[in-house]
């Protein structure tokens, strides 16, 4: 990121004001009233998810321009899923661990997702050259599956539908050696087998 991005980045993340939440004893609280105690809990739920956004905020700013091809496509971002993810991902080995950006499309009925929305993030971060580097694809055929794309030191945590993860083997992006749980690591055994369990983690 070149300075003047690392400066706006930082002005952007220094306007959200994270409110002071007070601490009160156990004995304090159980002295208030109910509607007191429900206004802290929703005081200290909010600055919790502000302090969240402040702390994403400087890697969001480069992936705007991916955020808006995918929204074109028709991607809906959840904005509630947007913050840093709390496990680390590398590119090989002997990579020191990344957090990734988690940035999912909104989710709808299970039955009914459409899946030109639910994989236009994905589809935009293979185009542009984004590595796959952490699949989880187990379960039913209808839930959601978990991606981690890499480029670089940025790395994004997605979600896509189980047909662009085979899609996605077939044209090799996801292969034998991509970590995590996906049809590409079956050597015969069920994944959800015993046997199975040793898949890759991430880091």
């Amino acid at each position: 990121m070149s300075l003047n991005a690392r400066r706006f980045a930082a002005k952007h993340a220094d306007r959200i004001d994270v409110p002071k939440v007070p601490k009160l004893s156990p004995e304090q609280v159980q002295r208030l009233s109910l509607l007191e105690r429900a206004l802290m809990q929703e005081h200290a739920r909010h600055a919790a998810r502000l302090a969240e956004l402040r702390v994403v905020a400087e890697r969001l700013q480069p992936l705007e321009p991916l955020v808006r091809e995918a929204r074109e496509r028709g991607a809906l971002i959840d904005l509630e899923c947007v913050r840093l993810s709390p496990m680390r991902y590398r590119s090989n080995d002997l990579a020191r661990g990344v957090e990734a950006v988690v940035l999912r499309p909104e989710d709808s009925i299970s039955m009914w997702r459409d899946p030109r929305e639910q994989n236009a993030l994905a589809g935009v971060l293979l185009e542009a050259g984004w590595r796959i580097v952490f699949a989880y694809a187990d379960g039913s055929t209808v839930s959601r599956d978990r991606l981690v794309f890499m480029r670089g030191r940025q790395v994004v945590e997605t979600t896509c539908m189980r047909q662009w993860v085979l899609d996605a083997i077939a044209l090799g992006h996801i292969t034998a050696e991509t970590a995590g749980r996906h049809p590409a690591t079956d050597t015969g055994v069920p994944l959800r087998d015993p046997a199975a369990q040793g898949a890759a983690q991430p880091a």
